[in-house]
């Protein structure tokens, strides 16, 4: 590079850090546009949205099923429960929280399924008939059954869970309100459901209808015991027999009512 050269270059760089300085102190004299509070707080809103942590949303569905195997008994059941959860990474959620979809049902929540309906024309009495899975019974968790068993009672009439199917050898022991003994039973169609049930005559049919047809038992006898008779619980293998039992005197718990019937041979 010669000496003229040089001088060019160096004039150059000169009017660069010239121009540099000659901006820099314009700018500073600029005025500076007027931004409100307001634009300000939602740009920090949007900034903070923008990397706060997303939640992802999924369909989580869970299948289960549940087969007791009862020998003569009838006892069959299958439970399909879909759940929808938000999966989110939040740091003060509790892992050990169950999760139970907000419209699964009552019944579902309780594993109780609607079974079969009964019908006792002489009364003007037709409900369905709830089944409640063994799983309360099987462990011989008493207290838990009874509340299981008090809340299929709201929706209908109620098996015992380890009933024999309707016309199979063996007892079905139906429960059913004869009045409401508690402020739910109050409010469901069926807190009053077997209150006719002490005026029914020896001889009367009553009907259990399955998928199938219906299969008809005719009253052979009726009979007043304490709460504490739990023999009437009791199975046998050599009839098909339909127990209904209800609370006697009708308003009271006082009792209870068991009406017996035999299947009619067709």
């Amino acid at each position: 590079m010669n000496k003229y050269q040089f001088r060019g270059v160096c004039v150059a760089i000169l009017a660069v850090i010239s121009s540099l300085v000659l901006w820099t102190s314009a700018i500073g004299k600029l005025p500076l546009p007027n931004i409100s509070q307001e634009i300000v707080s939602k740009f920090d809103n949007f900034l903070m949205d923008f990397y706060a942590p997303s939640s992802q949303s999924q369909e989580v569905t869970v299948n289960e099923v549940t087969i007791e195997d009862l020998g003569t008994h009838f006892a069959r059941s299958t439970d399909e429960t879909r759940i929808r959860a938000s999966v989110t990474q939040h740091l003060e959620s509790n892992s050990n929280a169950p999760i139970v979809h907000e419209s699964a049902s009552e019944l579902e929540q309780w594993g109780i399924a609607r079974a079969w309906s009964i019908a006792i024309p002489s009364l003007g009495i037709r409900a369905p008939v709830l089944l409640p899975s063994m799983k309360n019974w099987s462990s011989r968790a008493w207290s838990m059954l009874e509340e299981q068993m008090q809340v299929g009672l709201n929706h209908g009439a109620v098996a015992y869970p380890h009933s024999a199917g309707p016309g199979r050898k063996g007892n079905l022991i139906i429960a059913g309100h004869s009045s409401p003994p508690t402020k739910s039973a109050r409010e469901s169609e069926f807190g009053s459901l077997f209150a006719a049930l002490p005026d029914i005559g020896v001889g009367e049919v009553i009907s259990i209808t399955t998928a199938g047809s219906p299969v008809s038992y005719r009253v052979i006898e009726k009979n007043i015991v304490s709460p504490q008779t739990t023999s009437i619980l009791e199975q046998q293998q050599d009839e098909s027999i339909l127990k209904l039992i209800t609370c006697y005197p009708v308003g009271t718990t006082r009792d209870r009512m068991i009406v017996l019937a035999e299947k009619i041979e067709q």
